[in-house]
C-alpha cells in the first residue's frame, strides 16, 4: 500500500515509518524538517497549512496517516495551535477527498475527550470512548475538532477514517536518558499525574495500532483510546482511586469486578480498540 505519513519526524511518526516499512508498505513522508541522509523513501519538506503541497503529497497514495500537529499548548501560541492543527487537518482531509483516498488514520489524543485535566475530571471511571467530549484548552479543542472533520470526510467521501487517541506516549526503556520523572519523588509524581489517571502507552504499541488501522475491516469513522493494560505506579489502582478520586462514579462496572484479575489495571478502557482493531498492547513499563 502507498501511504503518506505527515509529521514523520516526531516520536510517534518515526516509529510508524519504521513499522510500516517493516510491514512492506511504500511510504511518502511530509514534515517541516528536511529528510536526513540515508532514508530510502520519498520525503517532502513543508507545512501542512500549504494546501498545494499537501495536494501534491496525496497524489498516488492509497492511505494517509496524519500526525503533523503542534503537540500541546506549551509548544505554540493558541492561535498557532488552532491554525496548524485544524487548518492543517482540513487540508489533509480535503486532499484525500479530492484524489479519492478512502482510508485516513488521524492521530487524535485522549485530550480530545476533555476529561484528563484538573478543571474537568473524568465523568466516570473507567474512562472509555463513549464519554461525552468537554474540551476547553486550545490543543484539546483541536483534537476534538479534528475528529469532527474526519466524520465530515467520511460523509463526503464514503471512505473510512480512524481516529487514534493515545494516552501519554513513552519511548522504549533505555532510549530516553534520565527522563524527568526519575528526579521527582513518587508522592509528587502521583499528584502530578492524577489527572491523567497514571496512564501511559508505549510508542511501539501506538505504531502497531496505526498499522492495524490501515487494513481493519471498518467503514465510517471510528475513534479508539490507546493505553497500556496497567497504570504505572506499583500501588493498586483501587487504592489510588479511593485516595484521589473517591467521588468518581462507576456506572458500567464495579471496582471489585474491574480489578478482580489485575489490581493495576488501567483506568482507561481500550476494549473498543482491542475488539475492532484487533489491537493488544504488548509493552508494560511499570
Amino acid at each position: 500500500m502507498n501511504v503518506l505519513v505527515t509529521g514523520s519526524s516526531g516520536l510517534i511518526g518515526s516509529y510508524i515509518v519504521k513499522r510500516f516499512i517493516e510491514a512492506g508498505h511504500t511510504l511518502r513522508t511530509l514534515d517541516r524538517l528536511a529528510q536526513p541522509r540515508g532514508q530510502d523513501w520519498e520525503h517532502l519538506p513543508g507545512d501542512i497549512r500549504d494546501l498545494a503541497l499537501v495536494r501534491r503529497a496525496a497524489q498516488g497514495m492509497d492511505a494517509i496517516v496524519h500526525l503533523a500537529a503542534i503537540p500541546n499548548d506549551f509548544s505554540g501560541l493558541p492561535e498557532d495551535v488552532l491554525d496548524t492543527n485544524i487548518h492543517g487537518t482540513w487540508n489533509v482531509l480535503l486532499a484525500a477527498f479530492e484524489v479519492g483516498i478512502k482510508r485516513v488514520v488521524y492521530f487524535s489524543s485522549i485530550n480530545a475527550l476533555g476529561h484528563a485535566e484538573p478543571t474537568h475530571p473524568a465523568m466516570y471511571l473507567p474512562m472509555d470512548d463513549d464519554v461525552p467530549h468537554h474540551p476547553a484548552h486550545p490543543y484539546f479543542l483541536t483534537k476534538h475538532i479534528g475528529e469532527e472533520l474526519c466524520q465530515s470526510y467520511v460523509t463526503l467521501s464514503g471512505g473510512t477514517a480512524i481516529s487514534l487517541r493515545p494516552t501519554y506516549v513513552m519511548r522504549p526503556p533505555g532510549e530516553e536518558t534520565d527522563p524527568w520523572w526519575n528526579f521527582v519523588p513518587v508522592e509528587q509524581r502521583l499528584e502530578m499525574m492524577k489527572d491523567d489517571y497514571w496512564t501511559f502507552v508505549d510508542v511501539r504499541d501506538v505504531a502497531e495500532a496505526a498499522l492495524l488501522s490501515l487494513t481493519a475491516d471498518l467503514e465510517g469513522h471510528h475513534a479508539f483510546l490507546l493505553t497500556a493494560d496497567n497504570i504505572w505506579p506499583e500501588i493498586p489502582a483501587a487504592d489510588l482511586i479511593r485516595r484521589f478520586w473517591p467521588e468518581r462514579p462507576w456506572p458500567k462496572v464495579s471496582m471489585d469486578e474491574y480489578f478482580k484479575d489485575n489490581p493495576h489495571r488501567s483506568l482507561v478502557d481500550c476494549s473498543r480498540a482491542k475488539q475492532m482493531l484487533g489491537w493488544q498492547p504488548k509493552y508494560n513499563q511499570r
